[in-house]
């Protein structure tokens, strides 16, 4: 990648700024804070921020886990069995479809104000994008080479662990980097609704700094909840670099 295509984004980053800024400074400071703003707040409040995004973070990765797990598992079952298949992709898909600010209210009488709620929250929010990266993959395997595997004499688990699985690697972890984010949305919204602020998570900060009109606060919180999406994609994108890279990459970069 040549210098002028390295720096374009951080250009077009400057202007966001710069834009965000001068919109800041045209309305009320009740309304909107300024980057500047913004920056003194998370200096500010640092230590809590620091915390806030360990608690929400864990929880956006041990959801991401979950729902990781629990996609391969049902991929796996759906691409087995044309039965199960047609049984339950419209109750996964249900679980797509409801808002998750709906469900997180129960997710509190069921399992208490706390971690839980938000790691689940998460999971909730993750889950179809690892499902369907791993339905459609599984399903992608190159025919002639599952017959190769089957005149062998593979088993089904031995064709699933030696083609399927590695032929799906792309098709997964492209619904790993969406769900990656939207993990810590989850964990957020389930931070909304269930925490009590011991430990403080970044979705407790947003609603105490939103009561007492603190913006800059409010702003800082989610920033540093982008910075943990973010952070998630590149480790996505790291993981992707190591295991197929070397022969799925996008050569035409």
């Amino acid at each position: 990648m040549s210098l002028p295509d390295r720096l374009l984004p951080v250009a077009v980053g400057v202007a966001l700024l710069g834009a965000w800024q001068g919109l800041a400074s045209a309305l009320p400071p009740f309304l909107m804070a300024g980057p500047l703003e913004v920056g003194a707040a998370m200096a500010d409040h640092a230590p809590t921020l620091l915390t806030a995004a360990g608690t929400t973070g864990t929880a956006a990765l041990a959801g991401l886990g979950i729902a990781t797990l629990a996609g391969l598992l049902l991929g796996a079952l759906f691409t087995a069995s044309r039965t199960a298949e047609r049984a339950l992709y419209p109750y996964a898909l249900l679980v797509q479809t409801v808002p998750v600010i709906a469900i997180a209210p129960l997710l509190v009488v069921w399992l208490d104000y706390g971690w839980w709620v938000s790691t689940v929250s998460a999971a909730i929010v993750s889950f179809f994008p690892l499902l369907t990266g791993a339905h459609v993959g599984l399903r992608a395997t190159d025919p002639d080479q599952l017959a190769l595997l089957r005149l062998y004499g593979a088993s089904p688990l031995q064709q699933l662990r030696l083609l399927r699985l590695p032929a799906a690697l792309p098709h997964i972890l492209a619904g790993l980097r969406t769900a990656g984010g939207l993990s810590v949305i989850g964990a957020v919204v389930g931070d909304f609704v269930g925490s009590n602020g011991q430990p403080p998570s970044l979705g407790f900060v947003v609603l105490k700094a939103a009561a007492s009109a603190d913006v800059a606060r409010s702003f800082a919180a989610v920033v540093v909840s982008a910075i943990l999406a973010l952070a998630l994609f590149g480790l996505t994108r790291a993981l992707e670099a190591h295991t197929i890279g070397a022969w799925h990459g996008d050569r035409s970069r």
